[in-house]
């Protein structure tokens, strides 16, 4: 970006050329630099426009001799190439001075230089043989070079071409193959301050003297940074016969021994400005973004040049953030492909380009045009989750700039830094990101004034100079609230059987982010968790559960706008979390699916927790993530799939239910929804259940004995399940509460506490579970609320308590008599889940609670009068004798009637 020809001047020295007499290798008899002002003193004033000299002797032979005859004196070997290194910040601008034709330089009628008087920046004076004194000239050139110098010495054309250095982007000049022509001793390369300047008149033009009426501008410019280390100029040559063995001399005094430093920086002009505006005025959208950064230069040939630019910073305002739309089918540059510190072109793939970059310099004629870039997540030069590179392409050279993007980890509010940018003048940088629903930004939730504020140092102060960009949200502001669309069903509609179940909850943009989702799924509707190997609870942290875990798939949508970034995952079946009994582990892995990001793999956790009255299923996840590494998600839809193969069922009633949602947001709104669920195939259920007793005990058959009783049911698949069970007992069986050791009052069952001392029996149950349910019987206390309010007592009742893995399922069975007096125990409110056996048993001897009464056992009717209900209605009355210790074996149980 700026052509210094300044540095050229080391390149002219090297015009000399010749001779004979080859020495070990090359050195310089003498090198120099000077820098002077009016006054031909040296020049401290950072900024200021001095007078440029570059000064260079050869060795020679006093007194050579050829064939034997004395010859004149010169160089002892001919110069090949001399290049000069000028330090960062010593510029010269060519655009404000006429061009010369190549053609005009060399003159080949006349033998001199032809140029136009206005096109002459400087001075050569070339000694061979003898003296000549000739103008250097500003040369037209091609796009490859960002400016070129020449100056003609008797027919001899000296080229000299600038360069930008990568790395520190510094100017060089130098010419690379110097003619051989003539036999050039020294050279002093002079390069003006302000060419058109009338004190150069005598100078001017190869007859001189001569003077120009073109404006009066600043060529040359000192550096704009003051440091008590002085300035270095690198000067390199090599010869014709020892070509690539170079003379390198480092120099950072001028020729009088003086230090090259800079003094007077607080003097410099520094007045940026800066617009950072959104392209969308939506809010929570998708938004591209120009950054328009200007830095007003001074040409005033009298006075000083603009500070340069060292370091810019850029805090975006809250609610600004990365939008995670942007990352589908984004690439990024990795180092190699950017090639930071060469001047090779940029090799990065289309796909990582964000935006693009336009710089005006007054050093060229044209912008310098390019690319910013995504830069690899972590290979950075920060090793940050997010930098950029900014890359455009000059004449001849590449500016390749790496910035780094910080990310609140709270807010997601964005930082973008830019650091020891190059010691080069721009009156301005222009930076788009192009919109759409795809763009690299996302705007704030909310309309209202937003502020960007950009903190702009210069190389010649510390102190930044603060500015500040407001923007304005003002469009689709109306606030939405906290309702997201939740949808929740089974995808095979019939009772009883497996089926995928599935669950969306879509929010829009507008509405606040979605933060917890709580579902209650309707009674019945289960799995079969006991097939299916639980993931441990490291593995389900860290979001690697083995296959085997795994019952489902997730889908996610994140971002603002039309086209949010898609993520895929899977569920996983876990075992305790949280107090529930079984847990999920949803993990979605965003490498690979988020463009060129890996923020890891993204985890929610929830418990699965069973209502220990009715068995139906409430999951709670953990809160959603809102932000991953300074990333909002702005979480636009999750979608769960559980699919695993026999694994969730329906229920077996086909009774209108809900699927309830409970939805919070970050800041706290709730909403509450639910869904219909109703199913259809009920009629086609059959109860499929066995019932047998027992009565045991070496005296079960006598009066006045309480012998135990065992009862057990089966159930095959494929049936509705049990929903009630009435029992009548037969005659010879009555329940004596005086026998047991205690009741258990009412209020402690409530509590669930109910003493030991009134357990007068055991329990189990096999279902989906892993293991089987077990759990003591209690005989509780019976009460009954009159009309009139008046708490009597009734027969005691019978409370079971399942538990197992976890789980707890109450089952409750009522005592009473009919008419005849026959014990009626009844299990009403029996959870819509399949049993594949159920046992009790009720213990005799000395507590039992049942007691015969009258003749043997074995010689009564001891028949048990059964009805079933379904989950579906369906209604089975049957018999069953028990087998009784001490009498023959029991009858079969009949089925007597079967209606719905």
């Amino acid at each position: 970006m700026i052509r210094r020809i300044a540095m050229v001047v080391s390149l002219v020295g090297v015009v000399l050329a010749l001779a004979a007499t080859a020495q070990a290798d090359f050195r310089f008899e003498r090198v120099g630099v000077s820098l002077t002002g009016p006054d031909g003193q040296f020049s401290r004033q950072a900024g200021a426009h001095p007078d440029f000299t570059f000064s260079i002797e050869l060795p020679s032979d006093p007194s050579p001799v050829i064939g034997g005859e004395p010859a004149p004196a010169g160089p002892t070997e001919s110069v090949h190439s001399i290049d000069l290194d000028l330090p960062p910040g010593l510029v010269g601008d060519p655009t404000g001075v006429a061009t010369c034709d190549p053609i005009d330089l060399a003159n080949p009628a006349g033998g001199l230089a032809a140029c136009p008087v206005a096109s002459q920046l400087g001075i050569a004076h070339v000694f061979t043989n003898e003296e000549h004194t000739v103008g250097i000239y500003n040369i037209a050139h091609g796009p490859d070079v960002p400016a070129r110098f020449g100056f003609n010495v008797l027919g001899v054309v000296n080229v000299i071409d600038a360069r930008v250095r990568p790395g520190d982007y510094g100017i060089s000049s130098g010419s690379l193959a110097l003619s051989q022509a003539q036999p050039i001793r020294s050279a002093d390369i002079t390069f003006w301050g302000v060419p058109t300047d009338p004190s150069h008149d005598a100078q001017r033009s190869e007859v001189p003297p001569r003077s120009t009426d073109a404006r009066r501008v600043p060529f040359l410019s000192a550096p704009t940074s003051c440091s008590s280390t002085p300035a270095a100029f690198t000067a390199r040559g090599d010869t014709w016969e020892h070509r690539g063995v170079f003379d390198t001399r480092v120099l950072t005094t001028d020729i009088d021994g003086t230090p090259l430093t800079f003094e007077g920086c607080d003097r410099l002009p520094f007045t940026p400005a800066v617009d950072v505006l959104p392209l969308a005025k939506v809010a929570d959208a998708p938004t591209g973004l120009t950054v328009d950064l200007k830095v007003p230069q001074s040409d005033d040939p009298d006075g000083l040049s603009t500070a340069h630019v060292r370091q810019v910073v850029m805090k975006f305002p809250d609610g600004m953030s990365v939008s995670p739309s942007s990352a589908a089918g984004l690439g990024a540059c990795s180092p190699a492909q950017i090639g930071l510190g060469t001047n090779d072109a940029p090799s990065c793939p289309t796909s990582s380009k964000l935006g693009k970059v336009t710089i005006e310099t007054p050093l060229l004629d044209d912008p310098l045009t390019g690319d910013i870039i995504l830069a690899t997540q972590n290979d950075n030069p920060f090793r940050s989750l997010i930098a950029l590179y900014l890359a455009v392409k000059g004449p001849g050279f590449y500016v390749k700039l790496p910035g780094k993007i910080d990310l609140n980890p709270v807010s997601g509010q964005l930082t973008a830094t830019f650091d020891n940018t190059p010691q080069l003048p721009f009156s301005r940088m222009l930076v788009q990101f192009p919109g759409g629903a795809q763009a690299a930004l996302a705007t704030p939730t909310t309309c209202g004034s937003y502020n960007t504020h950009v903190e702009i140092t210069s190389w010649a102060s510390s102190t930044p100079v603060g500015l500040d960009s407001p923007m304005t949200i003002d469009q689709n502001c109306s606030s939405k609230p906290f309702a997201p669309s939740f949808t929740a069903s089974t995808t095979n509609t019939l009772a009883g059987q497996y089926s995928r179940f599935l669950f969306a909850l879509t929010r829009s943009d507008g509405m606040p982010f979605l933060q917890r989702i709580d579902t209650e799924l309707p009674k019945g509707l289960l799995a079969d968790i006991g097939s299916v190997t639980q993931c441990d609870p490291s593995s389900a942290n860290a979001g690697s559960c083995p296959a085997a875990s795994r019952i489902g798939t997730v889908a996610a949508q994140s971002g603002p706008g039309s086209q949010p970034l898609a993520l895929t995952g899977g569920v996983y079946l876990t075992g305790p979390y949280k107090g529930a009994p079984f847990g999920l582990s949803i993990a979605v892995p965003t490498a690979g699916q988020a463009g060129p990001f890996d923020l890891g793999v993204v985890v929610v956790r929830a418990g699965l927790y069973v209502d220990r009255k009715d068995a139906h299923v409430t999951v709670k996840s953990d809160p959603l993530p809102t932000i991953i590494q300074g990333i909002p998600l702005r979480l636009r839809q999750v979608r769960l799939t559980i699919d695993r193969e026999k694994f969730m069922f329906n229920p077996t009633s086909c009774a209108s239910q809900s699927i309830f949602g409970s939805f919070g947001a970050l800041g706290g709104a709730v909403s509450d929804q639910k869904v219909t669920f109703r199913l259809g195939g009920c009629r086609g259920l059959d109860l499929k259940e066995t019932f047998k007793f027992k009565l045991r005990g070496s005296k079960s058959t006598k009066d006045g004995t309480s012998p135990s009783l065992e009862a057990a049911v089966t159930q095959k698949p494929g049936g509705t399940n049990i929903a009630k069970v009435e029992a009548k007992l037969p005659l010879a069986l009555v329940l004596e509460p005086k026998n047991a050791q205690a009741l258990c009052k009412p209020e402690q069952a409530a509590k669930f506490s109910c003493p030991k001392s009134s357990i007068v029996g055991t329990a189990s149950a096999r279902s989906v579970l892993p293991h089987d349910l077990n759990g003591p019987v209690y005989f509780v206390e019976g009460r009954r609320t009159t009309k009139t309010g008046r708490v009597v007592s009734t027969l005691p009742n019978l409370w079971i308590p399942l538990s197992g893995d976890g789980v707890t399922i109450d089952l409750n069975a009522k005592s009473q008599v009919d008419s005849i007096d026959r014990l009626v125990t009844t299990f009403s409110a029996i959870p819509d889940a399949p049993i594949k056996s159920f046992k009790l048993k009720i213990n005799g001897g000395k507590h039992g609670i049942l007691v015969v009464v009258g003749k043997s056992t074995c010689k009564r009717d001891m028949t048990f009068d059964l009805r079933i209900t379904g989950q579906n209605g369906l209604v089975h009355t049957k018999t069953a004798k028990p087998a009784i210790d001490g009498c023959k074996k029991a009858a079969k149980a009949k089925k007597t009637t079967g209606r719905r």
